[in-house]
Order: structure tokens, then sequence, then C-alpha cells
């Protein structure tokens, strides 16, 4: 799961790297990365994601829309482009916001589940098999971010800490097993909070702990990711957020996430007596996860996985996309959650039907988010649900 090293290309001039770039640092440190390797750089930047120190890094740039194919594809074609990678961030509310063309509306239509390991997935095997690049994964150029075992920053681990930071990263592995997020918050053998749709600042936020009772914030890469998109990352807005909301650990996957501006972070780190370290996680079997034709179907399953895990019993699905589980917090808790972000993108979601009915295009109406849980529903919770518009 290492990064290709940056001399592997030191001395293959002819290749040409096309960068597909999201929002954040990781699109800048590639490109940079791969210049030093003296690599030549395309990159197709998206709209309102990819920020404006990129263009003078790369060779040649050209924004487009998220959901587009063809004009990338051609724009790469046109450059020479060899090699592609996909970098950086983009919002998980685009899998319903964005406007795909007649390509990627090909590749979403071929999907049981849509969801952003599903989607990338597509356009890589789209990009190697119809397009003849080479998809190298998102971490070539950046092997000296990716920590091993050992700790990194802060004080060393109490022998409890270790104990809470193991129980939270084979949770969080489970967890990331099944599409649900890569972090976890625990405290003791709790799990505090669970990483959903938003994120994993939004994560700390929930599963903040108190001056006399810290939480422990635990980051995996799924088993069995794929590295050629979605790489876990920390950075110094992660350590912020831990240390206002008194996470008092941070404990990452060895060789499998990356630290933006990793002297800043663990200056932080130090200064504010936050312990950042990795760990080594021994192979455990993995069961596959069943075909699940609908919104119903993911959202049973899920809350039939979570309470064989002990975290919580219900889950809340939308177009195949997990919103928000159960956790310690309780299902007024997690209602809560997925409420809110739904009612970030409701709108934009009504006024995208409702333009593609006037450009006569093939649409279904938004669907609502789906509940399922694995025990009764109380009247109040219906109560709670029917609220934020949450079906059950």
């Amino acid at each position: 799961m290492r990064g290709r090293r940056m001399d592997t290309f030191s001395t293959d001039r002819k290749m040409t790297l096309g960068l597909f770039a999201g929002a954040g640092e990781y699109p800048r440190m590639v490109a940079e990365g791969a210049r030093r390797a003296g690599v030549r750089v395309v990159c197709a930047g998206f709209r309102g994601a990819a920020g404006r120190d990129l263009p003078p890094l790369c060779d040649a740039f050209r924004r487009f829309r998220v959901g587009a194919v063809e004009g990338p594809r051609a724009f790469f074609h046109e450059q020479g482009v060899t090699h592609v990678m996909l970098a950086g961030q983009i919002k998980p509310a685009c899998i319903y916001t964005m406007w795909p063309d007649a390509t990627a509306r090909r590749l979403l239509a071929s999907l049981d589940r849509r969801n952003a390991h599903t989607i990338f997935g597509a356009v890589c095997r789209y990009a190697q098999q119809e397009c003849g690049w080479e998809v190298l994964p998102s971490t070539t150029f950046m092997e000296d971010f990716l920590p091993s075992a050992g700790l990194l920053a802060g004080p060393a681990p109490t022998p409890q800490q270790l104990q809470e930071a193991m129980y939270g990263l084979t949770l969080a592995r489970r967890i990331a097993r099944l599409d649900i997020g890569q972090s976890v918050i625990v405290r003791g053998e709790q799990a505090v909070c669970v990483e959903g749709y938003k994120g994993t600042n939004e994560c700390i936020r929930e599963g903040a702990g108190t001056p006399d009772s810290p939480t422990t914030l635990c980051k995996v890469a799924k088993p069995g990711h794929d590295m050629r998109f979605d790489v876990p990352c920390i950075g110094t807005d992660t350590i912020r957020h831990c240390i206002r909301c008194n996470v008092r650990q941070l404990v990452l996957q060895a060789r499998s996430a990356i630290i933006f501006r990793r002297e800043q972070v663990l200056r932080l780190c130090d200064e504010y007596g936050i312990t950042l370290h990795a760990l080594d996680l021994p192979a455990e079997p993995q069961r596959a996860i069943p075909a699940l034709a609908t919104d119903r179907d993911h959202a049973l399953f899920l809350a039939r996985e979570l309470a064989d895990l002990g975290i919580g019993n219900s889950a809340v699905v939308c177009e195949g996309v997990v919103i928000a589980v159960e956790d310690s917090g309780g299902l007024a808790k997690c209602l809560r959650r997925a409420g809110r972000y739904m009612k970030r993108i409701r709108f934009i979601r009504l006024v995208n039907f409702l333009v593609r009915l006037l450009l006569r295009r093939a649409s279904s109406p938004p669907s609502p988010p789906l509940l399922a849980s694995v025990r009764e529903l109380s009247d109040e919770e219906k109560k709670l649900a029917r609220k934020y518009g949450i079906a059950f």
C-alpha cells in the first residue's frame, strides 16, 4: 500500500501525468512531487474544488464540472497523457447534485450502489480499459507522508491508551468495510461517534470529550482499500478540531494514511499534548457484503451489522449512500444528524430534478433518506423521523 518512489519515474521522461484534482492540499502536493520527479503534469481541476495555487504547478490546466468524463478525456488525449491519478476531495453531496455527461451516465447506470468507492472505481476501470491510461495509486510521490508504526508526536501512549487505540482501530476497520466511514471516536471500549456522510471533522465535533474524560480518534483504510483514490488523511485542521474537542489521542493505521503539513501537525501535537501514533493491525478474515438492491435492504443490513458490533441498532441510507448511523448518542441524535445533512442539499436535488425534466432528460424524483432498525421504533422516534423527512 506504499506509494511508488519518486525515483521510479525520475528517468521516465516520456511519462505525462493526468491529474484529476479535487479540493484540499493533496493535488498540490502530488503536483509538486511529480515535478520533482521530472514528470510532466496535466491537470483537470473540478470547478469549485481545485485550488488557485494548482495551475502554476501544471504544464497544462483546465477546469471541468463534477460529473464530466468526456471533456477531461479529450483534454488528456490532446496533451498526450500516459498515466492518471485522482487526488483531492469531492464533496459527498456531489453524488446527488452532479450533472453527468452521457459517458458518466453510462458508468453510473452500471453500478448497483452509488458511493464514492463504487463511482471512482468505475472511473478507474474506464480510464484503464477504454482510455488506455495506467491509473496510479494516490500515494504515488507521497511515500514520505505515510507514517510507519510508532510514536509520531506528543506523549507516549499509556497502556490504557494503547488498549483503547487498538480497540478503536479494529472497530474502525470493521465500520470502513461497510462503507460507512474511515474514522471512529472511542472512549474505553465504547464507540462515541462513527464517521458518516460529513467526514472526520464532524465526527470529532460529535464525539467531543471533556478535560476529565477525553476521547480517542482512530482512522483507518477500508480493508482491501483501493489506493487509487480516497486515501485517509489528516492535517492541521484535524488537530485543531481535536484540541477544541478534547480528543487527546489520534491513532492511524500504519502506512495507510497521509499527514498533510507534517511538521506543523507534529508541532501542534507536541504543544497541546496530543498523542499521535500509528499502529499495525493484524490481518483478519473479511466477509463479503451481499448485493443490496434497495435502500431498505442496505439500511437494514447496516443496522444488523452495527448491532452485532455493539454500536447501535439503526442506519439511514439515501440512494445507496450511508448518511448516518446510530452510535452511543442514540437514535434521536442519528436522526437529527441525518436530517441536518439532507436539509443542506434537499433544495439542490429538487432543482436538478426539475431542470432535467425541462430538458427532457430521464430522471427520477429525489428519494427520501430511509431509516431501518433492528428494533421497534418508539412513537417519539417515528415522529422525529417524519420531522426530518426520513422514511422508515
